[in-house]
């Protein structure tokens, strides 16, 4: 079998197989591995992929026995009964009205931390001893029943079961009021290893209101982190303590429990949260949760704020002004919350930017409610607990609560295995359009699978990283496909014929895995020739003079950069770029560039007559030429590419190049194109800061070929570099007669210049960390 195996993989296609095992493996390394930047990037291509499948596939329902209405303190509301917050009287007769229309139990979105004003609060300007003794009998005697703490406490003890909502805090650690005891029934020292959504701080009711409440919740909804709210901690942890969430804890007051337990089990060594027990060990129902206790949120469709269309909105005005038909609330749960902009309780979710927070609760309330309904009919009142919440996290209740089961990372990593194993195997087989229509098959096939998952038992698996690996084969193996030998010898031909002599063509085409069009980084050096004050000349020429003059001027200048072995980067107007050292390599790059600059300034001069025949105008060159590491490769877009040089050591030579006007020189080249080379008379122009860096370059003037350098030339340069010694080394006067007595024979710009910053520099306070650098601050 591995005989016939190897004769499989030996067909020219080991090295796309190897690289799909490699890309199969990374692919494995981004699962297992802990990446925080990619794994937040999955995360958010998670959450996309939820996203559309959530508004694509069928939504839960909203059963007729699930009476749930939100009342709704919205824009209506407030300017007929006034701003928020309201009279806790007002309040207290909403909480009648709900009771006189039947209302079962009534959870709060709103949280009461502080007392209501009340008369004497009011009447505290007053001295009330200066008042009739009748006025302050009377105020003593109707006080307690115009208390509105007291009214709203007794209204919710008057046959109406309250929850009030807690609101817990991760920013600060500020305690507002107390909570009350906690309802969760958990190991402490258990629970404090467990990954539970820790809370520091909580805005909790006022002791009158907290204690007639029948129960009290978490309002928090925690968002995810692109802002959405998809899941909710049914538990949340503040110190040692557990505190369920406001749905949850409205369901355990409907259904007359008192106790909430943690379900705990053993995974590895370490303790996971499965599910959430509401009542005792013979409790109702239980809740499969994450190992943070989150469930997903059950979202039912768009918001109904407006169309009614899966929870009834009610307005509070209308409550309390009797204005609501009675059958809309008798045997109801009321959420009573807002849709106020103003009273900031807008969320995001999945289906909609502008979401009332309320009605999050409201989904997360008719999936409990739902969860119950399906464990009653389906295992019995008979049932074990165990047996319960097997039955509970099986396909029917998975409808109301999605879930990834805890099996979920084994299960991708196989996957990823064996999908990536088969790819690999078969991918390089296929060509192009096979493969193009292989690898949409089996993205249609892993999206058609996950959403079928989705739809059938509600398990919210991951789904990025398989579409990752099938996209990241695909593109593997179509690249190296356009790689195939006949390809690239044209294209070599194709690229490199224009750019390089052609001479040199068929010693790449003999060797073409010597050459890449990918991208590399090596070192090279690179040349900018600009002609001078090049506007002025186009100005002055009509359009076929202009094309004549560079014409003969760019032929001879591009033979000298061929005859020296260099590649032609690009014309842009009358810039001349080209670099030495790619694609074919050159040792003798530094000293080719430098040879090649020298023949070419020789060349202009030589060609100033010819235009002048021509009546052309006279032409002059700056060169700028820098050595360093490169980014060199083919580089563009898809509809035009170049084979080019980028980095800093290219910006450097094209700011050398400028810097050729400043100092009145032709020729100035980076101290890196110096290195290894000695046969070159040069002379040290200026260490420099250029546009955009902080470190000082030392930039030098190649003058001629050593061989050929005239001794008043030679002497001239050594007494420039005596001048620019005592320059450096502050000795003013020094240098000030050094640039002087070479000012008088011979009328230099760069002598002037350096005169220039000696009379400025000798009243200035340098630091001592003076290197004698100049800063340019343009290009």
């Amino acid at each position: 079998m591995f005989y016939y195996f190897s004769r499989y993989i030996s067909q020219g296609k080991r090295l796309p197989i190897l690289l799909g095992l490699l890309c199969t493996v990374l692919v494995v390394g981004l699962h297992v591995g802990t990446f925080s930047t990619v794994d937040r990037l999955m995360q958010r291509l998670e959450f996309l992929i939820y996203d559309q499948r959530l508004a694509l596939m069928p939504k839960p329902e909203v059963p007729p026995e699930n009476r749930i209405v939100i009342v709704d303190l919205d824009e209506r509301s407030l300017q007929a009964e006034g701003q928020y917050p309201w009279n806790r009287i007002k309040v207290g007769q909403l909480v009648e009205k709900l009771r006189d229309n039947g209302v079962l139990v009534v959870g709060f979105d709103i949280t009461f931390p502080e007392p209501d004003r009340n008369i004497r609060d009011l009447l505290a300007p007053i001295d009330l001893r200066t008042l009739e003794d009748d006025f302050v009998e009377t105020l003593e005697s109707i006080e307690p029943l115009i208390n509105s703490d007291r009214y709203f406490a007794d209204a919710m003890q008057s046959g109406i079961d309250v929850v009030l909502a807690i609101n817990f805090n991760r920013q600060n650690d500020v305690a507002y009021n107390s909570l009350p005891p906690s309802l969760v029934q958990y190991d402490r020292a258990v629970a404090s290893r467990l990954p539970l959504r820790e809370m520091s701080g909580f805005t909790g009711n006022i002791d009158i209101l907290q204690s007639a409440a029948l129960g009290s919740g978490s309002m928090n909804q925690l968002p995810d982190a692109d802002g959405i709210v998809r899941r909710v901690p049914l538990v949340l942890r503040y110190q040692d303590q557990l505190f369920p969430t406001l749905s949850l804890e409205m369901v355990r007051v409907y259904n007359f429990e008192e106790k909430y337990e943690l379900i705990t089990e053993d995974f590895g060594g370490s303790q996971r949260v499965t599910g959430v027990r509401i009542g005792s060990n013979q409790g109702r129902f239980e809740i499969p949760t994450n190992r943070s206790a989150e469930v997903l949120v059950p979202y039912v469709g768009g918001s109904s704020l407006t169309t009614n269309e899966h929870f009834t909105y009610v307005s509070a005005t209308d409550v309390l002004n009797d204005r609501v038909d009675r059958a809309i609330l008798d045997n109801s749960l009321v959420l009573v919350g807002t849709s106020a902009p103003g009273l900031q309780d807008i969320r995001a979710m999945p289906l909609s930017q502008v979401y009332p927070g309320v009605e999050v609760h409201a989904n997360m309330l008719n999936g409990l409610l739902n969860s119950v309904t399906v464990l009653e009919v389906g295992s019995g009142s008979e049932t074990s607990t165990e047996s319960a919440f097997a039955e509970f996290t099986s396909a029917d209740e998975s409808l109301y609560f999605p879930y990834q089961p805890e099996w979920t990372p084994g299960a991708i990593l196989v996957a990823i295995v064996v999908l990536g194993l088969l790819m690999s195997l078969a991918f390089p087989y296929l060509g192009a359009g096979l493969l193009t229509l292989a690898a949409m098959l089996a993205m249609g096939a892993l999206s058609w699978a996950n959403f079928t998952l989705w739809y059938e038992y509600k398990m919210d698996f991951p789904l990025v990283l398989l579409l990752f690996l099938v996209l990241v084969l695909f593109v593997v193996n179509l690249a190296y496909g356009f790689l195939a030998e006949s390809v690239t010898r044209k294209a070599i031909k194709g690229m490199f014929d224009q750019y390089v002599p052609p001479a040199h063509i068929d010693s790449m085409l003999k060797n073409p895995e010597n050459y890449t069009f990918s991208g590399e980084s090596r070192e090279l050096t690179v040349l900018f020739s600009d002609v001078r004050d090049f506007t002025s000349i186009s100005e002055s020429l009509s359009a076929t003079e202009l094309k004549t003059l560079l014409n003969d001027y760019f032929t001879p200048v591009t033979e000298i950069i061929f005859e020296y072995s260099g590649t032609i980067d690009k014309y842009v107007g009358d810039m001349v770029m080209a670099f030495w050292g790619a694609p074919l390599e050159d040792r003798d790059h530094r000293r080719n560039a430098m040879a090649s600059a020298l023949k070419m300034l020789t060349k202009v001069d030589e060609l100033k007559p010819h235009f002048r025949e021509k009546n052309l105008p006279e032409v002059n060159i700056g060169v700028g030429i820098n050595t360093g590491i490169m980014n060199v490769g083919d580089m563009g877009s898809t509809y035009r590419r170049a084979y080019t040089v980028l980095g800093d050591a290219v910006n450097l030579g094209s700011r050398l190049e400028g810097l050729t006007k400043f100092y009145g020189i032709r020729l100035l080249v980076g101290e890196e194109t110096l290195s290894g080379v000695d046969d070159f008379l040069v002379r040290l122009i200026d260490k420099v800061k250029v546009k955009g860096k902080d470190t000082a370059v030392n930039c030098y003037e190649p003058l001629c070929w050593l061989r050929e350098a005239e001794a008043d030339l030679s002497d001239r340069t050594t007494r420039y570099h005596a001048a620019l010694d005592c320059y450096f080394a502050r000795d003013w006067d020094g240098a000030e007669a050094g640039f002087r007595k070479l000012l008088e024979q011979e009328d230099v710009r760069l002598y002037r210049i350096y005169l220039e910053r000696i009379a400025t520099l000798r009243d200035t306070p340098l630091p001592e960390e003076w290197d004698g650098a100049f800063v340019h601050t343009s290009k």
